[in-house]
């Protein structure tokens, strides 16, 4: 595969196709997504930029790229050289402002009260809570478009304090920071043309519908914005009339902003994300922070499921379908509201029938709660055969493809179809129609250094954010009530590991063999649990049991157990004479330093044993080298023992 064949006129024969065909269509038969950060402008009309390179390649060497054959900043940079016209464009929102409009536009925001005047939460005024920076926003007001905006922070949740119209009925809700860019020349809503008005935020009358703030579906998104870059010169160029410029406004200036969750906004912006790293290093523990924070920086609350604000599932070799979705199984007949505990014998007679599984039933929870967000967590994801759990179902996990609450009958509990649905599926058991509502969240973690497990495929890389969790070894730990000596034998342990990770498992064996820090915090935990006890001994008890069990468990892995003992180091060396010499050095010290800390302060040592396959590395009592006498039996010297 080569982007350097492909020339103007393909990409241009590729423009050709999207402009007679259907984008979604075509996006789909080609294996892509709609774009999410940028668009290609060429001649008044807006195109999806990796789309077009991928189909330009069709035309230029007969056969297209998918979506996984090259990345975006490849495409920027072809698409650029080739002369072509990209335009930053994250999504496009329709907000419906009237009386609000003037006192939203001077302040740069948009705000939204959480409860209607009669208690009910809005969903099109917990959109506010979906607006991301850079995002674009159509203003309506008073029959006619009077304003382009631009999303310029992160919204929040917030009093009404003085910036909001006071006659609102809510003192609390959302608010998001807006730069406003006025029109000289407001469009009347009569001049919208026909074709775009058959989606929302339009009624079947073409009349705007009722509410505040609406998304732009994606199947009109580039019709709506060719039709504003012929309307609005400099479109996407113009500074705004009205910056957002403070009172409180960005979400920056707020302690309320958690910008500094780089796996929560992510989270937010691809609906699901995969957590991938070696063990150790708060994979399963990150959800519990994000669990924390989503109230406060989404203004939305999160579904319980028992108590708990998510539903956790761990993946194994034998999950199925019929676990994850539905299937055939034993139906019981006891009694309706029965209890009973495992240690009972289970009801005698029982019968076959479709039963849901997790992720069905976590879907129907989701859709009978749309003012709430439902957050999922499959541990151990690439456990499982992740083709045969997710079956044709895994297309309706794509962010551009979930459905979208319209709203259910006054007093009514939602039920499925009260949304919106984009990409439906038929379960293959009962037949029912199923599709992945826009309030679910995925959380899937994966353990890179399992090797027994086959690597993930590109159709599920697709769907899914991929965040790796690097280890982050703890500079200090309150270790209250215990001594001096102790506290800095947990601080050096944490260094001697750090520079380990760093200077030798890194460069030698790569990023998978590296040791993750949960280990160091089930280590101070056990030291503050256990007061009174020996908290060296504790110390020992886990780099003997945990942190050098993994350590030679990794490096087994990458065929490395040489490299731990002090006697057949230099064996590996003289295998990987690649390495430089400096970098030789290095690892050399790093590892002196290891056995050191071992011997001299557990009075641990690592040694390897064996020959050929059998060869291993154990971790044992550290024994100093056996002291050779000066001189013979009778106290004479070398050179006075004579052999008669």
């Amino acid at each position: 595969m080569t982007l350097s064949q492909i020339t103007r006129p393909d990409v241009e024969a590729a423009i050709a196709e999207f402009v007679d065909g259907d984008r979604t269509s075509l996006l789909q038969d080609y294996g892509f997504g709609v774009s999410t950060a940028w668009l290609v402008r060429e001649s008044g009309r807006f195109y999806d930029p990796k789309a077009l390179v991928g189909v330009a390649h069709k035309h230029a060497v007969g056969t297209p790229l998918s979506s996984n054959d090259f990345n975006t900043d490849m495409t920027r940079a072809l698409l650029k050289e080739l002369g072509f016209d990209l335009v930053r464009f994250t999504g496009l929102w329709w907000v419906n402002q009237g009386s609000t409009y003037a006192a939203e536009r001077d302040g740069g925001f948009l705000w939204a009260g959480q409860k209607s005047s009669d208690g009910k939460s809005l969903a099109h005024h917990s959109n506010v809570m979906n607006l991301k920076p850079g995002q674009t926003i159509i203003h309506y007001a008073n029959s006619a478009i009077v304003a382009i905006g631009t999303v310029a922070d992160n919204p929040r949740r917030a009093d009404r304090a003085d910036f909001a119209d006071p006659h609102r009925a809510s003192d609390v809700g959302f608010l998001c920071a807006v730069d406003y860019r006025e029109l000289t020349a407001p469009i009347p809503i009569s001049e919208f043309p026909d074709s775009l008005t058959t989606a929302k935020p339009f009624a079947a009358d073409r009349r705007v519908k009722q509410g505040y703030l609406f998304r732009i579906e994606d199947s009109k998104t580039l019709d709506v914005l060719a039709f504003l870059n012929e309307r609005i010169p400099d479109l996407f160029e113009a500074k705004p009339t009205h910056p957002s410029t403070g009172r409180g406004v960005r979400a920056s200036t707020s302690a309320e902003s958690y910008i500094d969750l780089p796996i929560l906004e992510t989270l937010l912006t691809f609906k699901n994300i995969v957590l991938e790293g070696v063990p150790g290093t708060g994979k399963t523990y990150a959800i519990e922070q994000i669990a924390d924070s989503w109230h406060r920086r989404t203004g939305r609350p999160l579904h319980r499921f028992d108590q708990l604000p998510y539903r956790a599932i761990v993946m194994h070799p034998s999950t199925s379908y019929e676990d994850f979705i539905e299937g055939l199984r034993p139906v019981s007949q006891a009694a309706p509201g029965s209890f009973a505990y495992f240690d009972q014998r289970p009801a005698s007679e029982s019968q076959f029938g479709i039963a849901d599984g997790f992720f069905v039933e976590v879907c129907r929870a989701a859709v009978q709660s749309p003012d709430e967000d439902v957050l999922v967590l499959l541990d151990e994801f690439n456990r499982c055969n992740i083709p045969s759990v997710f079956g044709d179902l895994l297309l309706t996990l794509e962010e551009t493809r979930r459905a979208h609450y319209t709203g259910a009958p006054e007093g009514a509990t939602a039920t499925a179809r009260d949304w919106t649905v984009k990409v439906p599926a038929r379960l293959q058991y009962s037949g029912r129609t199923f599709f992945v509502p826009d309030n679910v969240y995925i959380i899937a973690t994966t353990n890179t250094t399992d090797r027994s497990v086959a690597p993930l495929d590109a159709a599920l890389r697709r769907r899914f954010a991929f965040y790796r969790l690097e280890p982050e070894m703890p500079r200090s730990l309150q270790l209250e009530g215990v001594d001096e000596s102790t506290a800095d034998l947990f601080t050096r342990g944490t260094a001697i590991i750090e520079a380990l990770n760093e200077l030798v498992l890194r460069p030698c064996l790569g990023p998978d063999a590296l040791l993750g820090h949960s280990y160091f915090y089930a280590m101070a935990a056990s030291i503050k649990s256990r007061t009174g006890a020996n908290a060296t001994s504790i110390v020992a008890s886990h780099w003997r049991y945990t942190i050098l069990t993994q350590l030679i468990d990794s490096v087994r892995a990458h065929n490395a157990e040489d490299l731990l003992d002090t006697r057949t180091r230099s064996v590996w060396f003289d295998n990987h004479s690649e390495l430089t010499s400096q970098a030789d050095d290095s690892i050399q010290q790093a590892l002196t330093e290891l056995d050191a800390f071992l011997a001299d302060s557990l009075g641990l040592a690592i040694n390897v044993e064996g020959t050929g396959l059998t060869r291993a590395a154990r971790v044992s009592v550290y024994t100093p080298p056996a002291i050779e006498e000066v001189g013979g039996a009778d106290g004479e010297s070398p050179e006075d023992q004579q052999v008669s």
